[in-house]
């Protein structure tokens, strides 16, 4: 063979292995360099530094900033991509490349596009909180291991699934349905609620769904469940669910979050406690008081929507008693609660509601 085939072949092959070398290298890196940072905090706060260091042709881009979401805007693709790159070598992103190629010619693959966007709409004016978020068809769940009961449920009212019924939602769940995305030692049974003083309430109500049958469904999933003393759940509490969904026909959409809270109660002078019972074996806790924060979006030209805030007692209340009795401010939720809403325009009188009388007797004249 001649030399003057053997130089360059010799040449083209070392430095082949010599760039398979240095992508070996750097994979091996970037892993150990993962593995220390879920160990050494300080290694976690600089590892943009070691992966910029380890990357070949350049430097690393600055991580991506979480910037908040405008109102009824997907995640942009870029910012997921680059946030999902982060730390990934040569291999890493040839795998994810090779991934996503194959994604794209196998149609049967869904995508959770749409998921996104119908979080973005039913969360619009932003999450209370963050703890344990639990995702449905058309509301959403922070859930309370510990109490075994939701922080917080938001859900989005359109007049368009309250102008019809489908027929299957004339017939309602025997039991409670267990959620299994929640660990089975942190979510209750039927057998908590049975020979108990009180009963299953729903944050987000069935009759909120009677259009679609998978949202009906989906209300009577135990994390949308909450012990609630029986005669509030037929009177007052039915009053004010009644109330949002006219406070519905009425808008354009009306964001509703609901929830329990543990009021404490003064024992002497200076010390106060919260008290509060607990049933069944799973211990689940029964909350003292219940609120719903109500996010209006009024029909014609307002710059921003109205508030209103109730805050009930978990206990049997006279059923005549006026639904203004319990409007709240929305700052004194938010303090007992351990929640932040939405901080629009509060009413000047939270007293003058946008229905003439919240306590009056109306039909949904929905057969």
């Amino acid at each position: 063979m001649s030399i003057y085939l053997i130089v360059p072949f010799c040449g083209v092959t070392a430095v082949a292995f010599f760039f398979i070398g240095a992508v070996a290298q750097q994979h091996i890196s970037y892993k150990r360099v993962k593995s220390v940072t879920h160990q050494d905090p300080y290694v976690y706060r600089s590892r943009h530094k070691l992966y910029s260091a380890l990357r070949f042709l350049g430097v690393e881009a600055e991580p991506p900033q979480a910037t908040p979401i405008a109102p009824g805007k997907r995640l942009s693709r870029k910012l997921v991509t680059a946030a999902d790159e982060e730390g990934c070598s040569v291999v890493d992103k040839a795998m994810f490349w090779g991934r996503s190629r194959i994604r794209k010619r196998d149609s049967t693959e869904p995508e959770n596009r749409d998921e996104i966007e119908n979080v973005n709409e039913i969360m619009k004016y932003g999450f209370p909180g963050m703890d344990d978020i639990h995702i449905y068809k058309n509301f959403v769940v922070s859930y309370d291991r510990r109490n075994r009961i939701a922080h917080w449920v938001c859900e989005r009212l359109g007049v368009e699934c309250l102008s019809e019924r489908d027929p299957k939602t004339l017939v309602k769940p025997n039991e409670y349905i267990t959620d299994y995305t929640i660990p089975a030692m942190f979510s209750p049974t039927m057998r908590d609620f049975r020979n108990s003083d009180w009963v299953g309430g729903h944050m987000a109500s069935p009759q909120n769904y009677k259009c679609d049958y998978v949202r009906f469904h989906e209300t009577y999933k135990f994390p949308n469940i909450v012990p609630i003393h029986r005669g509030l759940k037929t009177n007052i509490w039915q009053k004010l669910e009644h109330y949002v969904r006219l406070l519905t026909l009425r808008s354009d959409a009306v964001y509703v979050y609901t929830g329990p809270m543990f009021m404490p109660q003064r024992i002497t002078f200076r010390n106060w406690a919260i008290r509060h019972h607990v049933m069944g074996m799973n211990t689940v806790a029964v909350p003292t008081h219940f609120f719903k924060v109500i996010i209006s979006e009024q029909k014609g030209n307002f710059d921003l929507p109205f508030m209103e805030g109730y805050v009930v007692p978990n206990a049997d209340i006279d059923k005549n008693m006026d639904l203004r009795a319990f409007l709240s401010e929305i700052r004194d939720i938010e303090h007992f609660a351990g929640l932040k809403f939405y901080d629009g325009r509060v009413r000047n009188e939270l007293g003058m509601s946008i229905v003439d009388n919240p306590n009056m007797d109306y039909e949904l004249n929905i057969e």
